[in-house]
């Protein structure tokens, strides 16, 4: 499929759905999805988009909120470890002093 086959695809799907995508929306859906896949890395995500450099292919980078909000809940959900003191510290002595 051409460049300008593919741009009337893209015409003819925003027509029905009402909505204004382009081809770059697109590339830039796939490029962060490919970022965010653990079976590929940054260097092939960047061989695949033709990037010239990796600090272009690192914008694709972004930490998904719904990954963020699972990894707090997962970080939550651990025991909390009560802190050691060096030896020789009262508790008395702590509690003065952190209260």
């Amino acid at each position: 499929m051409t460049y300008w086959a593919l741009r009337q695809v893209m015409a003819r799907a925003n027509d029905a759905l009402g909505t204004n995508w382009t081809l770059h929306d697109l590339r830039h859906t796939a490029a962060t999805r490919m970022a965010r896949d653990p079976e590929l890395t940054l260097v092939e995500v960047q061989t695949i988009l033709r990037h010239a450099h990796l600090t272009t292919t690192a914008q694709y980078t972004v930490v998904a909120l719904e990954d963020l909000m699972d990894k707090l809940a997962e970080h939550y959900q651990w025991p909390r470890t009560e802190p050691l003191w060096a030896p020789g510290y009262g508790a008395g002595d702590v509690e003065a002093v952190f209260g």
